[in-house]
């Protein structure tokens, strides 16, 4: 048994609210597997925020970083603090998300100097550049957030809404559902929140919701948001998604259209088999996205736990 002890305090409040999901999906599944998996609230903030002393366990830095924290991770390291990187972003030649925001572009910049301290990285958008990328600094490997018993909450009222969506409320975004909106022919049509709010409250809104959409930010991304695959499934609502180039693992549990007219098509068409489209995506997204496919077998591939012994 290994503890992880995650690590958010490189983050402002806005960007910690929306890492709980990913946090704790994460660390449902090292549980599930017989780990320790640890947010302790002084992590959450700088003023406050203490490593996992040598020989404890390993500390988990959710990536963000800024020069200031890297050379923190340092000194912490020279002493003998274990780290490893939880990667959210893909790395492109024009910065971490193809470099959409200015922000996206300085982290990838500092991103190198901070992993040379740490003894490797999982990262959560699939495709094999993206492995090679976080590779030239440290051993990398493709996680997922993948299934774990204790995630599951799908009980809840019956729904009022066709459909629902919560995140960033992007251009793109708005212009995509309003679209949908307008197809559908009903007074409530589609169930936004576009604030980060508390995962309970988020939960009670989007179950209100027949359909949960998965739908990206710019056109520029093509990843898939596995933390709102990941909670959608978990409280009961199946996932429609449009087109995206970056799909593996998940395409083996949710459909991915190939045009935007099939995209529509296809979330007016589940509105009326919600739950059994939801049972489906569901057994396949426990049987393929267990939590040793998603975070055992990633953490043995970057040397952090021993591999699995042979059955005798």
């Amino acid at each position: 048994m290994t503890q992880f002890s995650f690590f958010t305090a490189m983050h402002h409040e806005t960007g910690q609210r929306s890492l709980e999901d990913v946090v704790g999906i994460m660390g449902r599944q090292l549980i599930a597997l017989g780990h320790q998996a640890v947010l302790d609230p002084r992590n959450e903030k700088v003023e406050t925020a203490v490593f996992v002393r040598p020989g404890d366990g390993i500390n988990v830095l959710v990536e963000g970083f800024t020069r200031p924290w890297v050379e923190v991770i340092a000194r912490a390291r020279a002493l003998g603090c274990r780290f490893i990187i939880l990667a959210t972003e893909e790395p492109t030649p024009k910065g971490f998300n193809w470099g959409t925001q200015k922000e996206m572009v300085a982290r990838q910049d500092i991103f190198p100097e901070a992993a040379k301290h740490c003894e490797g990285i999982l990262h959560l958008v699939p495709g094999e550049h993206v492995t090679r990328w976080y590779s030239q600094f440290a051993p990398a490997a493709q996680a997922d957030l993948g299934f774990a018993p204790s995630l599951l909450r799908a009980n809840g009222p019956a729904p009022d809404f066709e459909f629902g969506f919560y995140g960033s409320c992007t251009p793109r975004r708005m212009k995509i559902l309003k679209k949908l909106a307008r197809m559908t022919n009903a007074e409530k049509a589609v169930k936004i929140v576009h604030d980060f709010r508390s995962q309970a409250d988020r939960d009670t809104q989007m179950r209100r919701a027949k359909v949960i959409l998965q739908i990206r930010k710019f056109d520029e991304m093509g990843l898939v948001s596995s933390s709102r695959c990941n909670t959608s499934l978990m409280i009961g609502r199946p996932v429609v998604a449009e087109p995206h180039d970056l799909v593996k693992p998940w395409d083996e549990v949710i459909d991915f259209p190939k045009t935007m007219e099939d995209f529509y098509a296809k979330a007016l068409l589940t509105r009326s088999m919600w739950r059994g489209v939801w049972n489906k995506q569901l057994e396949q997204f426990k049987f393929k996205m267990n939590p040793e496919f998603c975070v055992g077998e990633p953490l043995r591939r970057i040397g952090v736990l021993e591999p699995k012994k042979a059955a005798a």
